[in-house]
């Protein structure tokens, strides 16, 4: 007997739609076809604070992943599950697993501590402070740099396929117009990143999560 519910069992999703790590997992949700609820919260709100919510998640952090008595909370491991439960997108030997994970680490160091600083900085604060902006360039454009040099003779981040390194990176260099970058002078990552948006099944994240914030 599995020690994971039935698979088939509803799976709701709680985070907010502006959300790039609540996006992540919306879009690895919709590429292996598994459907789910979106259920809304307003981090600007602090609502990830509330008593409420930290029952759920104690952590007091988005995405919150529901399925049975399953609560998962946070968005790597919550794409990790997926891939290992739909068997999409995963990786099928212990070397093509530490060659995924590699890229995990990569989105946290370059991209979370970067442009999706920045973004964040332009998108919900009208650009101010622009030291702290300042702040995180240099590290936005180290990962910008290290991700074209590595895709200029590659299709895909990590394996010969699309894997899980898509689902930690992609969704982030999607915020590029908000970043204060021009994916345009990153021609083998624009070229990436076309492609994976090409694979059925992808969709705009956050258009997804509008669409389903009042059903």
């Amino acid at each position: 007997m599995s020690e994971f519910p039935d698979f088939s069992s509803p799976i709701t999703l709680i985070g907010q739609r502006q959300s790039i790590n609540t996006q992540k997992v919306a879009l690895m949700m919709a590429m292996t076809q598994t459907p789910f609820k979106f259920s809304s919260i307003n981090i600007m709100k602090d609502e990830h604070k509330t008593d409420g919510y930290e029952s759920i998640n104690p952590f007091g952090r988005i995405p919150t992943f529901i399925q049975g008595d399953l609560v998962l909370f946070q968005s790597g491991l919550i794409l990790r599950y997926l891939a290992k439960r739909t068997g999409k997108f995963g990786y099928q030997s212990e070397k093509e697993e530490y060659e995924v994970e590699n890229w995990y680490g990569f989105a946290y160091d370059y991209f979370s501590f970067g442009l999706a600083r920045i973004r964040y900085i332009n998108r919900f604060q009208g650009g101010i402070p622009q030291n702290l902006k300042d702040f995180f360039k240099p590290n936005t454009l180290r990962g910008m740099n290290l991700l074209e040099s590595h895709l200029a003779n590659k299709l895909w981040l990590a394996l010969d396929r699309p894997s899980l390194a898509e689902f930690y990176c992609h969704p982030m260099v999607a915020v590029w117009r908000d970043a204060d970058i021009m994916l345009s002078d990153y021609p083998a990552t624009n070229a990436w990143f076309q492609r994976f948006q090409n694979i059925p099944g992808w969709v705009e994240q956050e258009k997804l999560l509008e669409s389903m914030e009042n059903n």
